[in-house]
């Protein structure tokens, strides 16, 4: 028989009334309840994309490139590395170092504990925490004299409005130097500073305080000494290869991440998208269940045009391919119509935004979705494979336990 031959047969089948109506309404609701999986599972992904875009967005504020940190220990001397290698490096747009400590805030009688980050002239360069200023400027040397940005949340513990740019905020931290458990007075360094401005990102990241380098390893008693090295790669170079490159150049005593490796959540976030794939495609696979009743009943509503075909010498691997060919255009038309559902919801998601978030913390309020081709021929091929075997063990059964088909 012709290949296609079965497939003209089983279209035919699909168009031509039934000798009971109940098949009709069946096969509808066969095909809507296989359009419905496929459609969420679409939407699901393109959901998962949105977030993993916004949450990229926010951490992008906080978390460079490349970071290059010691293995061992807290901090490590900035003149055991090649600094200049490592900025002239293939790849490397900018390089800063950075020193962090937990350190002790005050203002206006109030106290809080931040984290007190001391960064160099070319931070803003490689975390663009600068953007995200809602009050002063990103500002912690100029020239000769030094202040501090401030977090939102550290802001509002202090009792700071966004009119304190300019107050003075004190930092005492811990002197290494002269610190004894025996006798803790005096064992702090204290140092105030002007505000030069005040920043809003997430609440995560609020109690950030940024100094510049040389303010922090003086607060902390670290004199020469950084926590690491923050980098940015380079427009159109690949971090993976930058990394491995700034590896070489840093040695063994190092550790260098790129921020999907630095950064748990991303890993955490591709996992949980694959994760919810598995699910909706078992979801699917229970779905596409539905077509079994339907073409058993097609089977058995055609069963004296089968007979007609064996008699006039049609094989029956002939007659199983059209029946099969009608689990195949049901399982098309539904493919078709949820993905088609699918991609058009998530397109008037992502271009006119009708779900909205209800919550002031996030800088975007419309639910985040980006729609992904990948994402929809997985979906497809995915489905395709599952609505294939479904048919096919369903006819292969049917014809086996009916001799007379």
């Amino acid at each position: 028989m012709v290949r296609w031959l079965p497939y003209f047969i089983a279209g035919r089948y699909l168009r031509s009334r039934k000798s009971h109506s109940v098949i009709n309404i069946i096969s509808g609701v066969s095909v809507a309840a296989m359009a419905t999986p496929v459609a969420a599972m679409v939407i699901l992904l393109s959901v998962f994309n949105g977030l993993e875009r916004m949450v990229r967005s926010l951490y992008a504020a906080v978390d460079a490139d490349i970071t290059v940190r010691a293995r061992e220990g807290a901090v490590f001397d900035l003149s055991s590395l090649d600094m200049e290698a490592l900025r002239s490096a293939d790849g490397v747009e900018a390089l800063s170092p950075v020193l962090e400590q937990g350190a002790m805030a005050e203002a206006g009688g109030r106290r809080t504990i931040v984290r007190l980050r001391g960064v160099g002239p070319d931070y803003v360069r490689v975390v663009p925490v600068s953007d995200h200023m809602y009050a002063g400027t990103f500002a912690v040397a100029v020239e000769d004299a030094r202040s501090a940005v401030v977090g939102h949340r550290t802001a509002q513990e202090l009792g700071m409005s966004r009119q304190a740019a300019g107050d003075t905020v004190a930092f005492y931290a811990i002197n290494r130097a002269r610190f004894s458990s025996l006798l803790p007075v005096g064992g702090y360094t204290r140092r105030a500073l002007p505000v030069a401005g005040f920043y809003s990102i997430d609440d995560e990241n609020g109690d950030v305080v940024y100094v510049s380098m040389d303010e922090a390893q003086r607060i902390f008693n670290y004199g020469g000494r950084a926590s690491s090295l923050v980098v940015k790669v380079a427009a159109g170079a690949d971090a993976d290869v930058v990394a491995e490159r700034l590896q070489r150049l840093a040695g063994d005593g190092m550790e260098v991440l790129t921020r999907e490796r630095s950064n748990s959540i991303y890993r955490l976030m591709a996992l949980e998208k694959w994760g919810i794939f598995a699910v909706a495609l078992l979801v699917l696979a229970v779905a596409s269940l539905t077509v079994v009743g339907t073409i058993v009943m097609v089977m058995i509503d055609k069963r004296d045009d089968a007979a007609t075909l064996r008699t006039m010498g049609v094989r029956r691997t002939a007659v199983r391919d059209i029946f099969v060919g009608e689990g195949h255009l049901l399982s098309a038309v539904s493919l078709v119509l949820g993905l088609a559902a699918g991609v058009g919801i998530t397109l008037l998601q992502q271009t006119l935004g009708l779900v909205r978030l209800q919550t002031q913390t996030l800088m975007v309020d419309v639910y985040p979705v980006e729609l992904h081709v990948t994402d929809v021929v997985l979906t497809a091929v995915a489905y395709l494979v599952v609505a294939h075997v479904v048919a096919r063990l369903t006819v292969g059964a049917v014809l086996k336990d009916n001799g007379t088909i």
